[in-house]
């Protein structure tokens, strides 16, 4: 089963221990609430402790599957790299090998997860500092509140009252990206339908150039410019044009005047069969405070009572 991490323009075969994920109640380092903290890439970070020590900045990524360490930070830690586990990572871009290594506990929000595999990622082109990524997995065993505007996180371990803790949002449902862990909703750009996967990890929303040309989006006009390179794991250079993209509508919300990205991923194409698709990213999400269930597999969007930034 091929699994996926898309944070950073990666997806990946993920391999995780049975070992599990658990709240430790007499924990004195619990605090559920977590800060969400921007950093000078553009990527939201929480704080995460590895093997006891941290904290250390990690996307939580909805987008992910599984656990992710960039390399700079599996030396720093010295973590062990298991052996005859490396893996073929399949990227946005393409695919390289990389070694697993091995986490006994990583925790956010006193959430713990023992007997971690961790792909090892080469280090960032655009010079960022994050430590890792924390994917469905470790999400499993709670409901995850993300609340962007207010620039926090609220860990609830299940069982977990979910109805109470969506209270009156907009509430989807979700698909699954077949194969994957990653939850898809349904989605309107200038009215023309299509699926998106959310994906709290990517900087960008970015379609499919045959979603763009199906929304009426004509990506060589002079309102859209050619962005920052993406390479993901394999290092093939693909080019996004970013620019705005009309109306976007996804769970009751109708966002105007929105701006995306527009950009030929070829696993995207593989995976809807070439159907209009995008990822729903933090640009657009970060709107709002989400609620996200991937056990149920029930996203909730709410209005935050910080303004939004």
């Amino acid at each position: 089963m091929r699994h996926l991490l898309m944070s950073l323009g990666v997806w990946s075969m993920a391999v995780t221990s049975v070992c599990g994920v658990q709240a430790h109640a007499a924990d004195r380092s619990v605090e559920p609430q977590v800060a969400l903290s921007a950093s000078p890439n553009g990527h939201d970070t929480v704080p995460v402790y590895v093997n006891g020590k941290g904290p250390y900045p990690f996307i939580l990524d909805t987008g992910a599957d599984g656990p992710a360490v960039y390399q700079w930070f599996a030396d720093e830690a010295r973590l062990p790299k298991v052996a005859g586990k490396e893996q073929d990572l399949s990227g946005q871009t393409g695919s390289a090998k990389v070694s697993m290594f091995r986490i006994d506990d990583v925790s956010l929000g006193g959430l713990h997860y023992h007997g971690a595999e961790a792909f090892g990622l080469p280090d960032r082109k655009d010079g960022g500092q994050q430590a890792g990524v924390l994917g469905n997995d470790f999400m499993d065993k709670a409901v995850v509140v993300f609340d962007f505007p207010c620039r926090q996180v609220t860990i609830y371990p299940t069982p977990a009252d979910v109805q109470k803790i969506l209270g009156g949002a907009h509430v989807v449902h979700a698909g699954v990206d077949e194969g994957t862990t990653l939850l898809t909703l349904p989605v309107t750009v200038n009215g023309a339908e299509g699926i998106a996967v959310l994906d709290s990890g990517s900087r960008q929303t970015r379609l499919t150039p045959g979603f763009a040309s199906k929304a009426g989006i004509d990506v060589a006009s002079s309102v859209f410019h050619d962005d920052t390179a993406i390479y993901g794991t394999s290092g093939n250079k693909r080019v996004p044009r970013t620019g705005p993209v009309g109306e976007v509508r996804f769970a009751g919300l109708t966002l105007t005047n929105a701006t995306a990205q527009v950009v030929d991923l070829p696993m995207l194409a593989d995976d809807f069969h070439g159907e209009p698709a995008m990822l729903l990213g933090a640009d657009l999400i970060g709107r709002y405070r989400l609620m996200y269930d991937h056990a149920s597999k029930t996203i909730g969007f709410d209005a935050s009572h910080c303004e939004a930034h």
